[in-house]
């Protein structure tokens, strides 16, 4: 039996040869990097970066003590008029009213498209330090400050509320986005929880299904209705349901590579940088982890991460004084397919479904049956139900006799892609167990 079954993996094996070999033997690489300087005035530590109104990206300076601007060609423009010495501007985020918001050193901070800065203190003590700022549901917005453990609101004319009712002691309260609820979401980093804030004040605290000193860290709203968040001294990526069920993803992860930034990207994954590790990585909606195609520099520590308005990642490098983008990333809703052979799918869709028609993610597995010898058979493992992206999508489709078109998978080299047809097995399926066998392949070129 042992003999048998190693037999049905070098099976499989020798197809992904015979695919990587023959097939696909110039196949180019799906990603690009390219890292933007020129313009960036030297050791200004860029922090967070967000989209802005005015179609271009933009990014606070940590010690540079500037806001940045880059156009999506790469043309970098740097404002520091009207921010006080040793600010220290951390987070930014676009307002309802059409301008940047970020938060500086015992304030919050609001720059125009055209660049002109005013600060805003009141209501803030002293020794008051706002990190991360996210546009609210309400038409505010909203901010993290750990220094006074409280979470912050500022209207567009200026007046700052603080709330701290229902925060632990000491959870330094860290990144915070608008949750799909109506309400906020925010990491404790120091409190290891996550929390929910309405846009009235009520907080609520969720930790059950948090490794012990997780230390979460960023977080966003994923495609598929859950906050998805980094875990920086756990070296995991979470997800949290809207009712607080808490989930925690490691496999795939460098040892120590510290996930920090967290965003949705233009394919339907969650984007994150890995500050310790120099790397970007991208997390499925199913909990499959793999990492951007392309290499950066040692010790290049990358910090900020969002989609940009040309539907790209881009990404500050906090120690490597420049910004990232990564182009090129499939928006086809690619299939993956790692070492272990296990086959992700993060969107199977009915033909013919629109953006407001439910669809599912599903994981599969490859396994060998001695009966049939012959086979490369697939069984389902896991899936769940999501909703389909608003942006188009190639989704993977499965018909009304349980076959399975997959238009884009990635193979285990992280470079090579191939289409594949799947159908469903009577023979081999039994009581719980589904499996699917591959009926066509052939190779996806650029």
């Amino acid at each position: 039996m042992k003999i048998m079954k190693n037999a049905g993996v070098v099976v499989c094996f020798c197809f992904l040869g015979l695919v990587i070999g023959l097939l696909l033997p110039n196949h180019a690489n799906s990603q690009t990097l390219t890292e933007f300087s020129t313009g960036l005035s030297s050791d200004s530590y860029p922090w967070a970066i967000t989209t802005g109104p005015d179609g271009n990206l933009w990014f606070t300076e940590d010690t540079g003590n500037r806001i940045g601007r880059i156009a999506p060609s790469g043309v970098i423009t740097e404002f520091s008029s009207g921010l006080a010495s040793e600010s220290y501007p951390w987070g930014i985020t676009t307002g309802a009213d059409g301008n940047l918001w970020f938060t500086v050193y015992a304030g919050i901070g609001r720059i125009t498209p055209s660049g002109v800065i005013t600060l805003f203190s009141d209501g803030l003590p002293s020794y008051s330090s706002p990190v991360e700022i996210v546009a609210g549901p309400d038409g505010n917005l909203w901010f993290t400050d750990p220094a006074v453990n409280a979470i912050g609101r500022i209207t567009p004319s200026g007046v700052i509320t603080l709330f701290s009712t229902g925060l632990s002691e000491n959870s330094y309260p860290w990144s915070i986005i608008s949750g799909p609820d109506g309400n906020l979401w925010f990491t404790e980093y120091g409190g290891n929880a996550i929390g929910r804030i309405t846009p009235s004040g009520v907080i609520t605290e969720f930790s059950a299904g948090l490794s012990a000193s997780s230390g979460p860290a960023g977080i966003t709203a994923g495609p598929d209705g859950n906050l998805w968040f980094t875990e920086y001294d756990a070296n995991a990526i979470g997800r949290i349901t809207p009712s607080g069920v808490i989930t925690e993803f490691s496999s795939g992860l460098a040892e120590d590579s510290g996930p920090w930034a967290i965003t949705t990207g233009p394919d339907g994954n969650l984007w994150f940088t890995l500050y310790d590790g120099g790397a970007v990585g991208k997390i499925t909606p199913s909990g499959v982890i793999s990492m951007a195609s392309v290499g950066l520099a040692a010790n290049s520590g990358p910090q900020g991460i969002t989609t940009g308005p040309d539907g790209n990642i881009w990404f500050t490098e906090y120690l490597g004084n420049a910004i990232g983008r990564l182009k090129d990333i499939r928006t086809g809703c690619a299939a993956t397919l790692d070492q272990s052979l296990v086959l992700n799918i993060p969107y199977l869709a009915a033909p013919n479904s629109s953006s407001a028609d439910p669809s599912v993610w599903a994981n599969f597995v490859y396994e060998y049956h001695a009966a049939f010898p012959s086979l490369l058979s697939f069984r389902l493992t896991s899936a769940g139900m999501i909703n389909n992206p608003s942006y188009a999508c190639a989704a993977s489709t499965l018909d009304a006799n349980l076959s399975i078109h997959i238009p884009d998978m990635q193979l285990p080299d992280g470079v090579n892609h191939l289409w594949m047809d799947l159908e469903y097995s009577p023979a081999l399926s039994s009581s719980g167990n589904f499996y699917f066998i591959v009926s066509k392949y052939g190779a996806v070129s650029d």
